[in-house]
């Protein structure tokens, strides 16, 4: 089942429209974060402070919390941040931090949709589309053919909590029949593609499909986990239509003046009109 995203989005609208539904989310809301500090890091702590005002901005309902290894819980955090640390194999950091979400998606109040993000992810407009009832996961889609799923974000509703956890168990399971380079980095991805079968092309919109009992929901990259491009970022720009920008490597250098731009009470303003329900 498809369903399509409007082509043409056009400026000044920065942030897009779909013709999807974006009611509130009323059920219980967690966006889970995950990083294991080797010493002390002024410029991941200032990273993580960017993405928490980003989703306590969009989503002030939410609980917000970082998995973390012991050291992270010295380092100078936001107030509104849940620290939750226990010890990290720093040699396998791809497979902890999947250990680490099947752990945290076996500890929530079934029901609980845990939105698992990266440090580096900064929330322009709310992404209600993939978190509303309709899916057990929902994964972002792009056209890499042994990785099309981007590990970066997954959405866990936990309504059906045991099938939900059990995949997470089976994601760990199967980085077992990864090779040594493929386990210290994209093993994640790997797996994830392993399990869901995602499609290899562009998405016109969002699709929903059945994968070994789960219902799951493909969203596509351009609007759900947007990686903003070389002249986007020159300009302070992203993609018309993306609510979820991902400033992947070299590119977190430019996180914080987007966060500066697109956190400011005038935007914020803007966006908050763009989400509101309209009436026909």
């Amino acid at each position: 089942m498809t369903h399509p995203l409007p082509k043409g989005d056009v400026e000044p609208e920065p942030a897009g429209r779909t013709d999807l539904p974006t009611a509130p989310v009323f059920r219980p809301l967690q966006m889970v974060m995950f990083h294991a500090f080797k010493q002390r890091d002024a410029a991941m702590e200032a990273q993580i402070a960017f993405a928490v005002r980003s989703i306590a901005a969009h989503y002030p309902e939410a609980e917000i919390v970082l998995l973390t290894n012991p050291l992270g819980e010295g380092a100078r955090l936001p107030p509104g941040l849940s620290v939750r640390a226990q010890p990290i194999d720093l040699s396998q950091i791809m497979f902890e931090r999947v250990r680490a979400y099947r752990e945290h998606a076996r500890s929530v109040r079934p029901g609980t949709v845990v939105v698992f993000m990266d440090t580096d992810m900064l929330f322009v407009r709310r992404v209600d589309e993939i978190l509303v009832p309709g899916a057990d996961l929902s994964v972002t889609v792009r056209q890499i053919q042994e990785m099309p799923i981007n590990g970066g974000l997954i959405v866990a509703d936990t309504a059906r909590h045991e099938p939900v956890c059990r995949f997470f168990d089976r994601m760990l399971e199967r980085y077992a029949d990864l090779s040594d380079a493929e386990k210290r980095w994209d093993g994640d991805q790997i797996v994830l593609q392993r399990l869901l079968r995602a499609p290899v092309a562009r998405l016109n919109g969002i699709e929903i499909v059945e994968r070994d009992g789960l219902v799951v929901r493909f969203a596509p990259v351009s609007v759900f986990n947007n990686t903003p491009r070389s002249w986007y970022l020159r300009l302070g720009l992203f993609r018309p239509g993306a609510r979820l920008l991902h400033f992947k490597g070299w590119r977190k250098r430019r996180m914080p003046a987007y966060a500066r731009r697109f956190l400011s009470p005038g935007y914020l303003a803007y966006a908050r009109w763009l989400s509101a329900p309209r009436k026909d």
